[in-house]
């Protein structure tokens, strides 16, 4: 039996139209809980893209993770009389503590791109608009035409997810079609972030679903927002779209076997 019960990541699902049911309602409580696989199940869902990507190693996470465990075990004392398990859960908690911080932050800067996206201006007030302002520059030199903002996608083999942005934008001279999704990361001093195979893996999932049969993927453009200080938007467009979309398949294969569940 495991002593530490760590937080299980959010598992979001879709109806198969697109609409979200990330939460369902608790037959004891009465009150919203996360939706979970017995429910999916139950009422026919499909699993959002982020969730199939969680089968996929992540070994650089992994360490840190490891790390921040490691520090918070030497940084804390078991206090008197306190028990084993308990300790462990704190040891634990702690040692998420940055990550959730993190999450939350990067929840603030992502909320903030949504309603630029879909509203036309940032609504937010104070340090985050000196963050989110590297956006506006870059939509403003880049994007010709919005197709859609936020909006849930359905893949034909059964997932779904919901796109930053679908648009026409400028590249190299002419005018693409563009699957748009933004990540911020701490840069650390560093002039460069690090831009993760997996993220072509989500973006070429999306394309897929934005595509007629037999069409060319469009571009799959990531976009890096530094969070520890504002900086200039960083960009990449992947080259590697089919060989990305492959990948993805072989994880949603991977996820409906571990699963045991086909949508």
């Amino acid at each position: 039996m495991a002593l530490i019960k760590r937080r299980e990541r959010d598992a979001h699902w879709y109806h198969k139209n697109g609409d979200p049911c990330h939460t369902v309602i608790a037959k004891t409580t009465g009150l919203p809980r996360q939706t979970n696989l017995t429910d999916a199940r139950k009422l026919g869902l499909i699993p959002s893209v982020t969730n199939i990507l969680s089968m996929k190693s992540k070994p650089a996470l992994d360490v840190w993770k490891l790390d921040k465990s490691i520090l918070a075990a030497l940084n804390l004392e078991k206090k008197p009389g306190e028990s084993h398990e308990n300790f462990l859960s704190r040891i634990a908690e702690e040692s998420e503590a940055e990550t959730k911080k993190a999450a939350a932050w990067g929840t603030a800067i992502h909320e903030q791109i949504e309603q630029y996206c879909t509203q036309g201006a940032f609504l937010g007030t104070g340090e985050i608009l000196d963050y989110v302002a590297c956006f506006d520059t870059w939509y403003r030199a880049n994007v010709v035409e919005v197709i859609s903002a936020e909006q849930s996608v359905v893949g034909s083999l059964g997932y779904a997810g919901r796109l930053d942005l679908h648009a026409m934008i400028q590249y190299n001279g002419e005018t693409r079609r563009a699957i748009i999704d933004a990540k911020s990361q701490k840069l650390k001093g560093k002039a460069d972030g690090n831009f993760y195979k997996e993220w072509s893996m989500q973006l070429a999932a999306y394309a897929d679903c934005t595509r007629e049969e037999g069409e060319p993927l469009p571009l799959l453009v990531s976009l890096l927002i530094p969070s520890d200080n504002p900086g200039p938007i960083q960009m990449k467009v992947w080259d590697n779209g089919l060989d990305a979309l492959d990948a993805f398949h072989a994880c949603f294969r991977l996820w409906c076997f571990e699963k045991g569940y086909r949508p």
